[in-house]
């Protein structure tokens, strides 16, 4: 009963002890309206839209699509390099489902990479195939600006939209911890300045523009990061296995968010 008691006191002490957690933030981001111009613009990355479909009344194996006799629920799923990127909404009841459902984010297509677009049939216990698309890189017709209207295995159709890729302005570091003096990356976009200065996660930025992130504090050092590419500010940084800090100069170009 004593060793109970014992182990019982540590628990509740161990419990009891404050958090060693870092406090955690991101830097701002405000989407811009134009994308003309400006260093570090990508290829090959689109802001993507799944806009409609036209399916067979039948399934593949010439029966209904359901049990009662309906047409189909479809849904659009998209694969890069046979990874899951997206899941559409399902349309109820219908041989021309219309979605007009833009990505959250800009997709990127490198050339060599496998594209796949799918259309099920979404029931009550899973999903059936209604087509398939399987290529490398953007399909050849669909050029941006314009709906592409896709042949699907099945005989099916699916109609895209590429347009030109959505830009924000901002740094790009997505998650840093506040560690006293320092600012340590968690995680930040490729397609940025932070992300094109050869900035990586572990990297500790310890003044923004000439000023200790010390002296600025936490909500000081915050503000200063978020602005530091837009006012072409110098980053003091320390990399990993590194004691000794170096200078990171930022371009001025955009954040692209990415999938």
């Amino acid at each position: 009963m004593v060793r109970l008691a014992l182990v019982s006191l540590l628990v509740a002490a161990a419990i009891a002890l404050p958090s060693c957690a870092y406090p955690r933030r991101s830097t701002s981001l405000s989407e811009v309206h134009t994308t003309a111009g400006g260093p570090g613009e990508p290829s090959n990355v689109y802001w993507m839209t799944i806009v409609s479909a036209q399916v067979n009344e039948r399934n593949r194996g010439n029966s209904n699509w359901d049990e009662g006799g309906g047409p189909p629920d479809p849904f659009v799923r998209v694969y890069r390099d046979d990874v899951l990127v997206f899941e559409s909404s399902t349309q109820d009841n219908t041989i021309t489902p219309t979605w007009n459902e833009a990505l959250p984010r800009n997709i990127e297509i490198p050339p060599n990479a496998g594209f796949r677009l799918e259309v099920w049939d979404r029931d009550a216990v899973g999903a059936d195939p209604i087509g398939i698309y399987r290529g490398h890189g953007r399909p050849a017709n669909a050029l941006p600006g314009v709906d592409a209207r896709i042949l699907l295995e099945g005989e099916s159709y699916l109609t895209i939209h590429l347009d030109e890729p959505h830009a924000h302005r901002g740094i790009g570091i997505t998650s840093f911890e506040v560690r006293g003096s320092e600012l340590v990356i968690v995680s930040l976009e490729p397609h940025s300045p932070a992300g094109r200065a050869g900035l990586v996660a572990g990297d500790r930025i310890v003044s923004i523009g000439g000023r200790t992130v010390g002296d600025l504090g936490s909500q000081g050092a915050t503000g200063a990061l978020s602005m530091a590419a837009e006012r072409h500010q110098v980053l003091s940084v320390i990399s990993a296995n590194q004691s000794r800090p170096h200078d990171v100069e930022l371009d001025h170009g955009y954040v692209w968010l990415t999938m």
